[in-house]
């Protein structure tokens, strides 16, 4: 029996695969399957085997490739700061670029829009440790530059001059204890004195109480100083309090509120000519007095004052009733000021036509016969004939203003001509 399994187990072992074969198609037939059990078979045996193979060589390729994209990505990102950062410092650049010509265009509308001379500086440092409160400036004794020349900004005043050399000044802050100047406020027109308080603040004095003066009023400054012209702007009230006789106010000041790094200081302000000669020991520039500038705007530049024409005027009134000024007994009246004199204090009278510009004519001589060539030629052929008494009168062509022929001497008769 083993004999017949040994000799024929090839045919037998074929037997059996075929068989099973068959089984197997018809299982796939019942179960309406259309993958074969061999593929299922290989799939199932091989994938398990397949997965791991692919997965430790995709975790070897990812560390190679993760390590090789990290170290790229490191070197990228310091490139990218780098550019981060020159890109930050070159907007920081155009931001101040265009800050600064912002602000030279506002220093050259506001050097247009206001009729005092004044030249550019540029802010180069602080000195604080000069006892003072102060700045200097690119500008000193070769551009111009007096001591106690004023120092602006279109947003209102920085300070004053204070020590001049030969490229550089030194500027006294509007908020240093040592700083003052006359201003004004915008709505009551209450005068006072700004002064420094050593801080970013300031404070007007001598505004006595009750005179009107609110928060958030602008004050500026009121030419009464001699240094800074009238009209620039100082700054904003932050509290006003009442005292005992002062009232107790204090100001933001607006031209330090920004730190300018531009400024402005007038050399010849409008309403007054520089001094020619400075004192030789200290030469300090005021400013000419606000009144005589006053003056000058209210004279249109005549050279006469309102005062001085209103002089005349009552001068000429007394001449016209004549009066002598300065002459009289004690109780005599003074004239009539009132009196409407034409051409001084009334509407001048009108002037006469051209046909009757001379005034009218008083009795003269005997006229003139025909004969004569300047006015006999223009006479009316009637005047030559002669009257009934024998006589004739000569009546010229003259303006019915002139005298009458009545008032005239009879001109002798006239020999017939034959």
């Amino acid at each position: 029996m083993e004999s017949i399994f040994y000799r024929y187990r090839n045919i037998i072992v074929l037997l059996m695969v075929i068989f099973a074969q068959l089984i197997l198609l018809a299982w796939q037939v019942r179960s309406d399957t259309d993958v074969p059990m061999v593929r299922v078979w290989a799939v199932t045996a091989v994938a398990p085997v397949a997965g791991a193979i692919e997965g430790f060589r995709n975790g070897t390729t990812g560390f190679f490739s993760n390590y090789f994209e990290l170290r790229n990505a490191r070197e990228q990102s310091r490139r990218l700061s780098t550019e981060v950062e020159r890109l930050r410092v070159e907007n920081q650049l155009l931001k101040n670029e265009l800050g600064s010509a912002q602000r030279a265009e506002s220093l050259a509308g506001f050097q247009a829009r206001n009729p005092s001379k004044m030249i550019g500086a540029r802010v180069i440092g602080a000195t604080p440790g000069m006892g003072t409160r102060s700045v200097l400036i690119d500008r000193g004794a070769q551009s111009g530059v007096r001591r106690g020349m004023a120092v602006v900004t279109p947003d209102g005043i920085v300070g004053t001059v204070i020590a001049v050399f030969p490229f550089d000044s030194q500027v006294r802050s509007v908020t240093d204890p040592g700083f003052a100047a006359g201003v004004e406020s915008q709505k009551s027109h209450v005068h006072g004195v700004l002064k420094g308080l050593g801080t970013s603040s300031a404070r007007v004095d001598f505004v006595p109480t009750g005179q009107k003066v609110e928060e958030g009023e602008m004050f500026f400054t009121s030419g009464e100083d001699r240094i800074f012209p009238k009209g620039l702007p100082v700054g904003k009230v932050t509290s006003v309090h009442e005292g005992a006789n002062f009232q107790e106010i204090t100001v933001e000041p607006s031209g330090t509120e920004s730190a300018p790094e531009e400024v402005l200081v007038i050399i010849d302000p409008v309403h007054q000519e520089i001094p020619d000669v400075a004192p030789a020991e200290a030469p300090v520039f005021l400013a000419p007095d606000v009144n005589s500038g006053d003056q000058a705007r209210q004279t249109g530049g005549t050279g006469l004052t309102t005062a001085d024409k209103l002089r005349d005027q009552y001068k000429k009134i007394g001449e016209a009733q004549k009066h002598v000024f300065g002459v009289g007994a004690p109780g005599t009246l003074p004239p009539n000021f009132n009196l409407k004199v034409p051409g001084v204090n009334a509407p001048a009278e009108p002037a006469p036509a051209a046909s009757s510009a001379s005034s009218p004519a008083t009795p003269g001589p005997p006229a003139s016969p025909p004969s004569a060539p300047a006015s006999a030629s223009r006479g009316r052929p009637e005047d030559d004939r002669k009257t009934e008494a024998g006589a004739k009168t000569f009546v010229p062509a003259t303006p019915a203003s002139a005298a009458p022929a009545a008032t005239r001497s009879p001109a002798p008769p006239k020999e017939p001509q034959h």
